[in-house]
């Protein structure tokens, strides 16, 4: 599935979508987050703590909340959404129903549209879906709790808004259906469906799970909303074990740790195996490999399994610049070698990486040198990486972690590559014994 520029393999694990509210009436977090400032804050902490995606509502759905207009709704989200666009490095959804606020918030950088009425509200809304070619959620809602059969009603409502995104000419490939936990359902209703997850998968779309804090949680456990996180974890658990994609949440971090721990358990195992180089010539330069190496470790398709000592060579190519640190990790991943590629280029930009000289002094510098054993060459990737061979800062490091190690081009393992080159370079100096892996991995 993809959002703007970022791609969302589904399947794999399960994806976080941070709440933002911007409104003075939601019911968990009214007007904590009214403000430019506030609102960005909070969306980088969401950032740093998992989330996947940060969704921005200007309107509450709370029950008996007060409808706005357009226009109020627009003032709301359109300033927010602007700013976090500049500084996220996640994509933005717009939680919204109206067509007109849609559309400016698609303008302003938003990249997905999350209605809660299922474009059953406005009919406007999917057009502009179509039009722009975004993803969207489309959540089951209704007016009152009656149901004569509610499972079954609610799979025949989703139909419908299906229906209605196809007859627009939206593409199936960019919905998400959403059950809709305390839309138009009483507590007990709520916990039916909690129980009958799993058959909305038969719809054919991936699919969220928004229980964040709601009544739901807090009637069974007779809590108010700020102290629900550990019951909305408890659904976000079940909700994955159901078959869950994406949850919506509050608590990010909570919900995070116990959505990668259930992944872990149920989901397939990482299939593919990485090695990836590091560098770092400019400023604190131990310091931006540890960054980098926690930031490697936050993501949750993948898995850093080893971690070579720190070494300390000269600049190659480039000779006017300071010595590099160099290091290497071996990783189990789950994401495809482009997406992996644009993964070490978002984190080396959160580091300040800066590309004005090629082979110039860095921040942070983060390539593939091998991808299992496969080869590839596009303009943007090659694999396994072309000098690797005549690189000692790239072999003295891989040699610590991977001596047997085929090279699939030629047939050579990292061993023999080390040894050779050896003969013909000075061996590096090792600088430090090894970056500091975060507490639980």
């Amino acid at each position: 599935m993809q959002l703007g520029p970022y791609e969302f393999e589904i399947g794999v694990r399960t994806y976080i979508m941070g709440i933002l509210n911007v409104t003075p009436d939601s019911f968990s977090d009214g007007g904590r987050y009214n403000s430019v400032q506030s609102a960005v804050e909070h969306a980088l902490r969401m950032q740093a703590e998992g989330a996947d995606i940060i969704d921005v509502g200007g309107e509450s759905t709370r029950p008996g909340h007060t409808e706005i207009s357009v226009q109020e709704e627009i003032q709301r989200v359109i300033p927010v959404i602007k700013a976090l666009a500049q500084e996220l490095q996640l994509p933005i959804s717009i939680d919204t129903s109206k067509a007109e606020v849609a559309r400016a918030a698609l303008s302003a950088g938003a990249v997905m549209i999350n209605d809660v009425w299922g474009f059953q509200r406005d009919p406007h809304l999917a057009e502009v879906v179509a039009e722009t070619e975004v993803a969207c959620c489309l959540m089951h809602n209704q007016t009152g709790t009656h149901y004569r059969q509610l499972m079954p009603e609610i799979l025949d409502t989703l139909k419908e808004s299906l229906s209605i995104a196809a007859d627009a000419g939206v593409a199936k490939d960019q919905i998400l259906l959403d059950p809709g936990i305390g839309f138009g359902k009483t507590v007990e209703q709520n916990i039916e469906v909690m129980r009958q997850l799993s058959e909305l998968n038969s719809l054919g779309c991936p699919w969220l799970l928004g229980t964040s804090r709601k009544s739901m949680i807090g009637k069974t456990l007779n809590l108010p909303a700020d102290e629900r996180t550990i019951g909305t974890v408890a659904t976000t658990v079940l909700g994955i074990q159901g078959g869950a994609d994406f949850v919506r949440v509050h608590d990010v971090l909570e919900n995070s740790q116990a959505a990668r721990m259930t992944d872990r358990i149920i989901r397939r195992p990482n299939p593919h195996t990485a090695f990836i180089a590091l560098g770092s010539n400019l400023g604190s330069r131990l310091e931006y490999l540890q960054q980098a190496m926690e930031l490697l470790q936050r993501l949750p398709e993948l898995h850093v399994t080893a971690i070579s000592p720190v070494y300390e060579t000269d600049p190659v190519g480039y000779a006017d610049q300071g010595k590099f640190l160099n290091a290497a990790v071996r990783l189990e991943t789950s994401l495809a070698p482009e997406i992996l590629l644009q993964r070490l280029m978002e984190i080396e930009q959160l580091l300040q990486r800066r590309r004005d000289i090629h082979w110039g002094p860095r921040t942070i510098d983060l390539d593939i040198l091998f991808y299992d054993q496969q080869l590839i060459s596009s303009a943007d990737l090659e694999i396994p990486h072309p000098r690797l061979a005549e690189r000692m800062f790239v072999l003295a490091p891989l040699h610590d972690i991977a001596p047997m190690w085929l090279h699939p081009q030629i047939n050579v393992r990292v061993f023999e590559l080390f040894e050779q080159l050896k003969l013909d370079s000075s061996m590096p100096s090792r600088y430090h014994e090894g970056l500091s892996s975060p507490a639980g991995k």
